[in-house]
């Protein structure tokens, strides 16, 4: 028996150091054949029209100061929307309202051709831009809130919103709340309106403001203030207060910066305020309570939507350079806000009247007066015809 276990053990141990050996003798088989292959080429990385060196490059040079929560904080989220959706880089240059400033910052940047586009508030540096691009023909530039006249500057792309049709909607609300019974409203037919100062967009503002609230109160009276700036708050308020003290209840600031003025005058003195350019509610929204409770609702001019639209056709390839385009309510270009305080704040009644006066710009049912190009003794026609 003894003899047998050996053997067996023997046996077996052949057997081990046979099937080591030929495991062994595979592997180094498989290392030389592996050493003979031709290695892999290393694989190319596909250059993409994000590729750094293709994204379209875009600067937005501010011809006044951001921090308004209005008009140039809209064009600056625009730009944001841009390099977010679009992947293009960006850059934004703020030279405040100082106009000696302009000329020397938009000349070096197209002589320096680093931008396919150049960004600006047309409104301000119209005039001087289209000069320029006579002068630099292979630069782009795309102007917002002005016009241009078509094909004499191809490579200006412009765009004009149709403010008017926004602010008549916030001329029947208005209208409408002075004569309801809601908390902070009061018996007088007295409504207001503060420009930053006297200027065709402002006006155009102005008098579609004047036309909403007429069609709902032809009796009405609107009173009208320019604060002589757009940036001082200060004076802002002060003007708003001066408003509300001679018993109007709601008032439609469209001033810039000092707007902000005229918001903080609405919370003091209990009182309404309509905001300008962007949703100004929601800006204030988690912020500042007071101030979102007291704005109504804002006319929107989708500065920030029309950038990006803009941006995306650039991208396309047609955009139409040497041209501008009018955008209003049916183009999403213009209109009123409507959120969650307005849905809140403002009764159902009169939200309803608001849908369908919007419904009827919207299909032309109702053609708003614009103030662009309207002669100034017909302006103050009509800004006489409301006058307290």
């Amino acid at each position: 028996m003894f003899y047998f276990t050996n053997l067996i053990k023997k046996e077996r141990g052949n057997c081990m150091k046979k099937i080591i050996s030929i495991l062994l003798t595979t592997a180094l088989l498989l290392t030389m054949l592996s050493g003979c292959s031709k290695p892999e080429a290393p694989s190319t990385p596909e250059v993409s029209d994000t590729d750094s060196t293709k994204k379209p490059k875009f600067v937005f040079v501010v011809t006044g100061q951001l921090g308004d929560r209005s008009f140039n904080d809209s064009a600056a989220n625009g730009i944001k929307l841009i390099t977010e959706q679009l992947g293009f880089e960006t850059n934004i240059i703020e030279i405040g309202r100082d106009q000696t400033k302009w000329e020397p910052t938009f000349m070096d940047l197209a002589e320096g051709g680093k931008y396919d586009a150049i960004i600006t508030n047309g409104s301000n540096a119209g005039e001087l831009i289209q000069s320029i691009s006579t002068e630099f023909p292979d630069q782009k530039f795309i102007l917002f809130d002005t016009e241009i006249e078509n094909g004499q500057y191809p490579n200006v792309y412009a765009i004009s919103y149709k403010q008017n049709e926004g602010s008549y909607l916030a001329g029947v609300l208005a209208a409408l709340v002075t004569k309801s019974d809601m908390e902070n409203s009061n018996p007088e037919k007295k409504i207001g309106f503060i420009g930053g100062e006297v200027h065709p967009i402002i006006s155009d503002f102005l008098v579609g403001y004047i036309e909403g609230a007429k069609s709902v109160e032809p009796d009405i009276k609107v009173y009208v203030s320019y604060v002589g700036s757009w940036d001082d708050i200060a004076k802002g308020k002060e003007t708003a207060i001066a408003q509300y003290n001679q018993g109007v209840d709601i008032i439609f600031p469209a001033a810039e910066q000092a707007g902000l003025g005229c918001i903080e005058a609405a919370v003091e003195m209990n009182k309404y305020i309509i905001g300008v350019d962007s949703d100004q509610a929601l800006l204030f929204k988690g912020v500042d309570e007071a101030k979102a409770n007291v704005i109504l609702t804002s006319v929107l001019k989708q500065v920030d939507q029309s950038l990006l639209r803009a941006g995306k056709l650039h991208l396309e390839g047609s955009l139409p350079y040497g041209n501008f385009e009018s955008l209003g309510i049916k183009e999403g270009g213009s209109g009123i806000a409507i959120n969650e305080y307005y849905e809140s704040n403002v009764p159902e009644d009169i939200r309803e009247e608001v849908k369908k006066a919007e419904e009827k710009v919207t299909s032309g049912e109702i053609k708003v007066t614009s103030a662009l190009g309207l002669e100034n003794e017909k302006i103050d026609d009509i800004i006489n015809s409301v006058k307290p």
